[in-house]
């Protein structure tokens, strides 16, 4: 299931709860799922949908920085 985050999310919390809650493979998957959403969203021109998405992976991104895992735009995952 691809992540995105409205700009004014009130659900963020538990969002991002469900997403520390993952495995790293987890994580990585849902990184790639929301990617593989946000590119189609950007090749069909929804910039409405492509927003939420972005901040989902933009999210994901960070709480793999936490966990020492470095998920690069474009790529996968590697260890830090």
């Amino acid at each position: 299931m691809p992540f995105s985050f409205a700009e004014a999310d009130p659900d963020r919390s538990a969002k991002e709860e469900m997403l520390r809650a993952m495995s790293d493979g987890e994580l990585v998957a849902a990184y790639r799922e929301t990617r593989a959403a946000a590119r189609r969203a950007r090749g069909a021109r929804d910039m409405e949908r492509l927003y939420p998405l972005v901040r989902g992976m933009k999210t994901i991104q960070r709480i793999a920085g936490e966990r020492g895992i470095v998920i690069a735009a474009g790529q996968g995952a590697s260890d830090a």
